[in-house]
């Protein structure tokens, strides 16, 4: 676009200000057309090879700390927050580099050569046939690859800002941030699906999965982002430094501080940084006030972060609830729904910049960037909302378990031949019928309780085997005891286990256990659309994962077992297999609910944070660069990316207090949270008074050679 685009400046309000030609500011080469700066291209492709290989290494990384370095779940979550909080804290220190020391092109250049190094370090660390510690070194390159990542990322969306002529060209600055932002998502959505792929699909060094492949192509990524990179040194407008820009504002603020304290009663002053003065000079008095002003105007940002990380970890358990079948030719995993996001941002960029933001200003609703970013936080309660009504719907298909105080007690008759069942120690007074099982779910109980249990054969089927059995059945807090009636007519314990055996599948998939009336040990094969044979000892199976949803026959000794079971996503089964005069046959019960709400239903809350996220991080990228002072742009970008480690921290805070057993209402918390700090932020957006500080105020800080 030409440098003939007018640029149009907001008032306090953000309210665009008509203005005479007299007015406006003459262009800063009025002869001439202010070119496109091609340097922008380098700076694009240098952030999507980036992006690539940060968010290719991220995808696979929780799995390679469990699987190849042999971590906890437990710890490897740990681990990888941590990793997560470094990326998002050390653009801070990138952001102070660069405005008081190096400047952005050498930050850029100097850090991302220890970002590639890290990768390196990653990758080689996970070829396991080669003797070095491999925990040690992976630890050592997720460092690096933090402090990394950290470090460039204020000063590369900065830099490329740097690149435009301000006012001019005010509309390509916009349009080049929304390519900016797509470059990034187009990034992250090829390796989320490259690297999984690499590292599940490929062999390589003798081992099943290809790790060092996986983190090898990322790898190559950030070498080949370096290279292209330096290519565009000599199309690149770079800006030096103005000195530690970091301490002279802690030491204007401090020296503000005292002096109004000693003199506020002599003097009186508009500002109260104004009594930095004449010690510090108006210009860095007056940018400190700006950097005060957009660090309060962010402060209500942190809570949009709580709720955009979600995506990976509250949404995808979530999705681990649903029904990912696509019409029963396709099955979508819990994990790949985090792909939605990406994906629709690429879509939505476009639509937004060509179609939506114009109708928006044209009908006078959305025309300023706080207010986009008002409307992006409305957005993002909106989606907790949606995802919390969902949440309702899902509970209804999760598993039944104790709470504190509570037992439950699961009973299995495997003859054919109802039993009555009564107990003097808790209201009990029921049938079993044949081959069948019963549920008590609800027992109260303090800590452990041994139960009295009467049994009898109904009358219909007494013999001259013994028809009555008196014995005890334990019960205790949070735990599920099972109990199998066998011939002799007796009672045996299955086991006595806490929750996790009837939760659903971590991963989505269907859970089995196979009950045998007899003691002795048997080998079931399963045949379906995945085959498997199952060991059953001692009268019962370990609990199996399915992973291929469909129907399956039970095979024992040559023998099908009639009825075939259906094994759906995040069911749990039990099958009893019983044996009468050598006739074997079978019984399938469900214990927890197979996954019924279909996947496809959590695309209205991604299509609404989607969204959001247009709205505000693009518009959120945009404002802290072209509000912030020249000498203190790349702090001020840290500062927006520091929101979202702050925003990780509220989730960390909230699930650690436990506040609900329900998801449903810990979503209407967040959106609770989110539209009640939007109220704040638009507060103080009304009364915000917009800088949009010239590009070029600082001419004298350019480098002449690379105008």
């Amino acid at each position: 676009m030409s440098s003939q685009q007018e640029y149009t400046p907001y008032d306090q309000n953000g309210e665009t200000m008509v203005m005479s030609s007299v007015q406006n500011k003459p262009p800063k080469y009025p002869d001439e057309k202010i070119k496109y700066p091609k340097s922008v291209f380098f700076i694009i492709g240098n952030e999507f090879c980036e992006r690539f290989s940060y968010y290719g290494m991220r995808t696979i990384l929780s799995l390679y700390l469990v699987q190849a370095l042999n971590y906890t779940e437990s710890t490897s979550t740990i681990i990888y927050h941590t990793f997560v909080m470094l990326c998002y804290f050390t653009p801070l220190v990138g952001g102070i580099m660069a405005d008081s020391w190096l400047g952005k092109y050498k930050t850029i250049l100097y850090v991302s050569l220890f970002y590639a190094l890290g990768n390196i370090v990653l990758a080689v660390s996970s070829v396991t046939v080669i003797n070095i510690p491999h925990a040690a070194l992976s630890l050592v390159g997720l460092l690096l690859i933090a402090c990394g990542t950290g470090g460039i990322k204020p000063c590369v969306s900065s830099f490329g800002g740097d690149q435009f002529v301000l006012p001019q060209q005010e509309v390509q600055l916009q349009r080049f941030f929304s390519v900016f932002y797509f470059a990034i998502n187009a990034g992250s959505v090829i390796s989320c699906f490259l690297t999984p792929f690499l590292r599940e699909q490929v062999t390589c060094f003798g081992q099943d999965k290809c790790y060092p492949i996986a983190f090898g192509v990322p790898a190559v990524l950030m070498c080949l982002s370096v290279v292209i990179f330096v290519c565009g040194r000599p199309l690149y407008k770079i800006k030096q430094p103005s000195g530690n820009i970091v301490l002279d504002v802690v030491k204007c603020i401090s020296h503000a501080i005292v002096r109004k304290v000693q003199v506020q009663k002599m003097e009186k002053k508009d500002h109260w940084l104004d009594y930095a003065a004449p010690k510090y000079n108006q210009k860095l008095i007056d940018d400190t006030k700006v950097l005060m002003k957009i660090i309060f105007l962010f402060t209500p940002t942190i809570i949009f972060w709580a709720l955009y990380e979600q995506q990976g970890s509250k949404w995808t358990f979530q999705a681990n609830n649903m029904d990912g079948s696509i019409n029963g030719w396709f099955t979508i995993q819990p994990d790949q729904m985090q792909t939605i996001n990406p994906v629709l941002v690429l879509i939505f960029i476009p639509i937004f910049e060509s179609f939506i933001y114009p109708l928006l200003a044209k009908l006078r609703l959305v025309r300023t960037p706080l207010q986009k970013l008002s409307v992006g936080g409305i957005l993002a309660a909106l989606a907790f909302l949606i995802s919390g009504v969902l949440d309702l719907y899902i509970e209804k298909d999760k598993a039944i378990v104790p709470d504190a105080g509570q037992a439950q007690l699961r009973l299995y008759n495997t003859f054919n031949c109802p039993i009555h069942l009564n107990s003097p120690d808790f209201n009990l007074n029921s049938t079993l019928p044949s081959l069948d099982t019963i549920e008590f779910l609800h027992i109260p109980v303090a800590n452990k309780k041994t139960l009295k249990l009467n049994a009898a054969f109904d009358e219909s089927c007494k013999s001259n085997n013994t028809s009555a059995f008196s014995g005890n059945v334990e019960v205790q807090n949070k735990q599920i005891s099972s109990y199998m009636f066998t011939s002799p007519f007796s009672l045996q314990t299955l086991n006595i286990t806490g929750t996790d055996e009837v939760q659903k599948s971590s991963v989505g998939y269907a859970k089995l256990k196979i009950l045998y009336a007899e003691k002795d040990s048997i080998e079931v094969m399963l045949k379906g659309p995945a085959d498997l044979n199952i060991r059953v000892n001692n009268y019962k199976s370990d609990v199996t994962d399915i992973k291929t949803r469909g129907i399956y026959t039970l095979v024992v000794n040559g023998t099908e077992l009639s009825p075939k079971i259906e094994l759906l996503p995040g069911g749990f089964y039990t099958y009893l297999i019983t044996k009468t005069d050598n006739l074997v046959s079978g019984k399938a019960f469900i214990i927890t609910k197979p996954n019924s709400v279909n996947l496809m239903w959590q695309m209205p809350q991604y299509l609404v944070i989607t969204f959001a996220e247009i709205m505000f991080s693009i518009t959120g990228l945009e404002f802290s660069f072209t509000e912030s002072p020249q000498s203190m742009k790349s702090v001020i970008s840290s500062i927006w990316l520091l929101t979202d480690s702050l925003g990780n921290v509220i989730v960390l805070v909230v699930e650690g207090l436990e506040i609900f057993e329900s998801e449903a209402y810990e979503y209407f918390l967040f959106a609770g949270l989110m539209a009640a700090v939007m109220i704040i932020f638009i507060l103080i957006a009304i009364r915000y008074k917009y800088e949009h500080v010239n590009s070029d105020e600082n001419d004298e800080n350019v480098d002449s050679n690379n105008r």
